[in-house]
């Protein structure tokens, strides 16, 4: 089911057949490499360069090599590892052609309200102290163990003693908090400036009338900025739009930018180089150059907001607060995991080693349960642990990964997938040895 969806799709895209047949085959191949040849080999090549995109069409690096990757996590084909970059287009398309499935899901209501308040109310009830109004300016660590916090708030400079320590925050922030005391108790922290970080930012455009889009995310692949975007309303039953603000707005188109730095076709500047009312210019501009309907009218819109993380310290000169991590090729092993060898010391981020290996909510949400069993581990707790998922993978290839698991310890290249795809996108066993796996694994399932 995945291969046919996958052919209909490319097919409809304008993707010749052999290089759809390729294209399969090389996801193939990465579901049927072992977690070593993955994490040796693939991780440590480009997708660019393992789809073979410079020596295929344009229509094939336009939607399989540059545009998902970019759109979706701001990455570019010739940065994310192939490891990375095929096995999430594996899950995206698991999760597309599953009874029921969807590429992603979006929360019912505006994020504050349908999440972060909630969960707020939830820990003060516990108990917990919430501090939003400080900075932490310093980690101190005694070569050993962390000994404590300080905090920066509007009455001065404070410390915070306790008996562990979660570092939720982004890479780019807690690297400006490695002290030479830090680095030496865990050595693997040191890796966190090699880190790529870039900018993925949105901005909401408040409309008089509400325009739905589509019943999900639309990706403007050819846009300049790389944009997606997502009409709110029709996901919010519960929520009154005519009881927020003045009453007039009806819906809410969210945007994200997730290239910063190609040039615009209005204002021919990258956009961290414009300023702010360039910036909506120039994103309602290339908005309206693919949706051509009539329902994009500027004069339609009441109202925009853009991220406040993108700061103007200067007229056109633009800086953000809360760039995006980018698995770029091989960092993986800068990568530190949520237990750190400091005892007292955990990290729970998106940046963290996880099984969703993607800067997402998932991500962060995998690295907080890592974290949280770190510490009922060291305290001794008997409590239940959190449940820690590994992706989904086909179990009918089971064998095949065993197999090359072998053949990576021989020193052998991976074997030809299983299955092939021919130019009339029908599957067919490559040859007696895969024919002979395949009835196996289909009986044991």
């Amino acid at each position: 089911m995945v291969i046919r969806f996958a052919w209909e799709l490319g097919i409809g895209l304008g993707i010749p057949p052999h290089e759809l047949a390729f294209f399969l085959e090389r996801l193939l191949t990465l579901l049927t490499s072992c977690d070593e040849r993955r994490f040796e080999q693939w991780e440590r090549q480009s997708w660019w360069v393992y789809s073979g995109a410079e020596r295929r069409t344009a229509a094939f690096r336009k939607f399989l090599a540059d545009g998902l990757t970019r759109t979706l996590v701001a990455a570019r084909a010739r940065e994310i590892s192939a490891r990375t970059g095929g096995l999430i287009m594996c899950q995206l398309l698991f999760d597309l052609t599953r009874a029921g499935g969807r590429a992603d899901r979006v929360l019912d209501a505006p994020t504050s309200e349908a999440w972060i308040d909630p969960w707020l109310a939830h820990l003060r009830a516990l108990g917990v102290v919430l501090r939003g109004d400080c900075e932490v300016a310093g980690i101190d660590c005694d070569g050993r163990r962390i000994t404590g916090v300080t905090v920066q708030g509007a009455g001065g400079a404070s410390a915070v003693v306790a008996d562990h320590y979660v570092a939720a925050l982004p890479v780019e922030r807690l690297r400006l908090l490695l002290s030479p005391a830090l680095r030496a108790a865990e050595p693997r922290l040191a890796a966190l400036p090699r880190l790529v970080v870039r900018w993925m930012n949105g901005a909401m455009f408040y409309l008089d009338r509400d325009v739905p889009l589509q019943h999900g995310h639309a990706i403007f692949i050819d846009s300049e900025w790389a944009l997606t975007a997502i009409s709110q309303a029709q996901f919010w039953p519960g929520v009154d739009l005519d009881q927020r603000g003045d009453g007039r707005v009806e819906g809410i188109l969210s945007v994200d930018v997730s290239e910063w730095e190609r040039p615009g076709g209005r204002t021919g500047k990258v956009a961290m180089a414009c300023s702010r009312e360039e910036i909506r210019e120039e994103v309602w501009g290339q908005l309206g150059d693919h949706i051509d309907d009539g329902s994009l009218d500027a004069a339609n819109v009441l109202a925009w907001f853009l991220d406040p993380a993108i700061q103007f310290p200067n007229p056109t000169g633009a800086t953000n607060l809360e760039p995006l991590l980018i698995n770029t090729v091989g960092s993986w092993t800068d990568r530190p995991d949520a237990v750190t060898r400091i005892p007292n010391f955990f990290l729970a981020a998106d940046f963290v080693r996880t099984h969703t290996d993607l800067a997402t909510m998932e991500g962060a949400n995998e690295a907080a349960r890592r974290a949280v069993n770190g510490i009922l581990e060291v305290a001794g707790s008997g409590a239940a642990r959190c449940p820690v998922w590994k992706l989904r993978e086909p179990g009918v290839l089971a064998p095949f990964r065993t197999l090359d698991r072998l053949r990576w310890r021989l020193g052998r290249g991976p074997a030809a997938p299983p299955v092939r795809v021919t130019e009339a996108g029908q599957l067919e066993p490559s040859g007696p040895v895969a024919r002979a796996l395949l009835a196996v694994a289909r009986r044991v399932r």
